[in-house]
């Protein structure tokens, strides 16, 4: 049994927006209880026997991250990933916290799946968990009941694995409307099925390998102007998902200057890697719906990011077993792991850009945690969960796919070398992680449960 308490010391500590002067932070019952030297020192709880001392050695002490948008494929589909496995691979990613989108059957469409869902992934999930809802023309009648199982309901605009996407405007304006009628917010995936198929149309030879040119940026910036002309118009709330356009995000953060109820999330392979480079690399690692865009579109994105006119990076981990990667390009499934590396990557980000430090990280803490209202994750707060992360900032590490935690056992980013990879983790105050490798049996929880009200923080 651990301790109920423990005192953080010698920490260099990033609370979810900056890092703080001071080193040290109390832990107790799984919450943060005190931070600050001269708070922790007159806490009596800090002179019994019972606290636990973690000497963190000047190193970075963050919040557990907040992975907005992962594909566990459970259930279903859990020869390709499930929550045991998934989630092991997001406390190596530095991840304590999970919001995950069923993109295979079945999906959920009705409030007694996802509530069933949950409780299935008791004793299970290694972290903390909220499933999306799914919206759909089945679950239409059913979003009243499903609003408070779910964060927000997922809709898919284009197709991409597992979904054929919104047939028609008048399709979308069903679902937009309901939502609205609902006020439970959509999350979209937005490329317009249309634009594709012209493009695929239009395309010969060698181009037709050429994931950027199928899917190009045309279909998401059409796809994003359409979905935000049908919210406005109907009153819906919506959040576009892994932006992959500069244009794109600026049209979401333009909206959202206008009084329009919109936000939007990327991704981290937009902020890391280009069309050439995706194109480059072998068995289609870098095959993602959407398609990976041009140098300029991720210089637009960091910026929007730098500037906090997106409400965060998800990692869209969707994995794929390397035998089904590893095909003809026509026959490969877009999308590969990544919560494993979500940490080191967002630290990449930064390093390789004029990303600052701060917001790269708030964009895997806070900003998620504050966009889907979960209060007690993705900060260090006195009063939020006692959800953190331990990193030394100068270790250095080659990516070795052998190593990852998620069920596909293969990275995109096998071989770079990278920093900043979690060395501990604990959730609410719990050791779950240490040195590569899970720890205990899984405590992971829902995070909705029904009938509770969702608080958003203004903080």
């Amino acid at each position: 049994m651990f301790p109920s308490a423990k005192l953080f010391k010698n920490a260099l500590i990033f609370d979810g927006q900056t890092f703080l002067t001071t080193t040290t932070l109390l832990v107790e019952s799984g919450k943060v209880v005190a931070i600050g030297d001269e708070a922790v020192a007159s806490n009596p709880e800090c002179e019994s026997a019972e606290v636990e001392i973690v000497d963190c050695q000047g190193k970075w002490l963050l919040p557990g991250l907040v992975d907005c948008h992962v594909h566990f494929r459970e259930p279903g589909l859990v020869r390709k990933e499930g929550y045991l496995t998934g989630s092991a691979g997001a406390l190596h990613g530095g991840v304590t916290t999970v919001m995950e989108i069923q993109n295979n059957p079945p999906l959920m469409n009705s409030a007694a799946l996802l509530a069933q869902k949950k409780q299935n992934l008791g004793g299970v999930s290694r972290v903390d968990f909220a499933p999306y809802g799914s919206l759909t023309l089945e679950s239409v009648g059913q979003l009243h009941e499903m609003k408070a199982e779910c964060p927000a309901v997922k809709c898919f605009l284009g197709c991409s694995t597992g979904a054929g996407g919104v047939h028609s405007e008048q399709e979308m304006r069903v679902l937009f409307q309901a939502a609205a009628d609902a006020d439970v917010l959509i999350v979209a995936h937005c490329e317009d099925n249309a634009v594709m198929k012209k493009a695929d149309d239009s395309l010969q030879g060698d181009e037709l390998r050429r994931h950027d040119l199928r899917r190009p940026r045309e279909a998401e910036v059409q796809s994003i102007q359409d979905a935000l002309r049908v919210a406005k118009e109907v009153g819906a709330r919506l959040h576009v998902f892994h932006i992959s356009t500069a244009e794109g995000g600026r049209m979401v953060a333009d909206a959202a200057a206008g009084g329009q109820a919109v936000t939007g999330t990327t991704a981290p392979h937009y902020l890391l890697v280009d069309a050439e480079q995706a194109h480059a690399a072998p068995q289609n690692r870098f095959k993602v719906n959407p398609a990976i865009k041009y140098a300029d579109d991720r210089q637009g994105l960091l910026a929007l990011v730098e500037a906090g006119k997106l409400q965060g990076v998800g990692t869209d981990h969707a994995p794929h077993p390397m035998s089904e990667k590893d095909r003809a390009y026509d026959k490969a499934p877009s999308g590969f792991p990544s919560v494993d590396l979500l940490l080191p990557l967002m630290v990449a980000a930064s390093d390789q850009s004029e990303l600052t430090l701060e917001r790269a990280l708030a964009s895997v803490t806070k900003d998620p945690a504050d966009e889907f209202q979960l209060l007690q994750k993705g900060r260090i707060a006195v009063g939020a969960d006692a959800d953190l992360v331990l990193a030394d900032p100068d270790l250095k590490k080659v990516v070795d796919e052998n190593q990852l935690l998620s069920k596909s056992g293969w990275s995109p980013y096998e071989g770079r070398e990278l920093r900043a990879f979690p060395e501990k983790v604990w959730l609410r105050g719990e050791l779950v992680f240490a040195d590569g490798q899970v720890l205990g049996e899984p405590i992971g929880k829902p995070l909705l449960e029904s009938g509770l009200p969702k608080i958003r923080s203004n903080t």
